[in-house]
């Protein structure tokens, strides 16, 4: 039981030492920038198409070493900022996309899920129901 306690102990100190604004509006502006309106105007003027996966990656970095200069962090707060980037992406990915693919299967109208779930992921719904 003693282990159990100290398990929860780390996990409690680990999730509050995430920088959780950074988190959230990390998440928002990759939405944010992955709608696929946006995603076809960056890619007409900047004349690329990048994957999903780098767009956030380098918005990820970006917006933190923005971050890290703005609010005059020290040397040892990266990790911290690191450590709330990784958790940011898995976050997104395991429990937020899942969350909202299940809300779009169980009914969450079409018109909201659209603006959450490309055409094939929509597709794929339809015709699993």
């Amino acid at each position: 039981m003693e282990t159990l306690t100290q398990i929860i102990s780390h996990i409690q100190n680990y999730m509050t030492s995430l920088d959780w604004p950074y988190i959230i509006t990390f998440i928002i502006i990759c939405y944010g920038l992955n709608h696929y309106k946006v995603k076809e105007g960056l890619q007409k003027v900047t004349g690329t198409h990048t994957r999903t996966r780098y767009r956030v990656i380098i918005v990820g970095v970006l917006y933190g070493a923005g971050l890290y200069f703005m609010r005059g962090y020290k040397l040892q707060q990266i990790e911290n900022l690191f450590q709330s980037f990784i958790f940011a992406l898995v976050f997104h990915k395991f429990m937020v996309e899942a969350l909202l693919y299940w809300l779009a299967k169980h009914g969450l109208p079409e018109s909201i899920s659209k603006h959450f779930l490309n055409e094939d992921q929509l597709q794929k719904l339809n015709q699993s129901k």
